[in-house]
């Protein structure tokens, strides 16, 4: 997906918006190293519930 971007961002004079399977500021942080203008930020930060439970997970360990 990376690699994508960057030939994406590479050939293009669009900005590049990543989106998906990102849900880390780490992911982040490689998408817009990789050339995207910007990310978006979906389940990752809608999805109390899963949120929850990777805390609860976490603290549990």
């Amino acid at each position: 997906d990376l690699a994508l971007v960057a030939d994406l961002a590479a050939a293009l004079t669009v900005p590049v918006i990543a989106e998906g399977r990102i849900a880390t500021p780490a992911q982040a942080a490689e998408a817009l190293a990789a050339g995207a203008h910007s990310v978006v930020v979906g389940t990752a930060i809608t999805a109390p519930t899963a949120l929850t439970a990777s805390f609860v997970t976490g603290l549990d360990g």
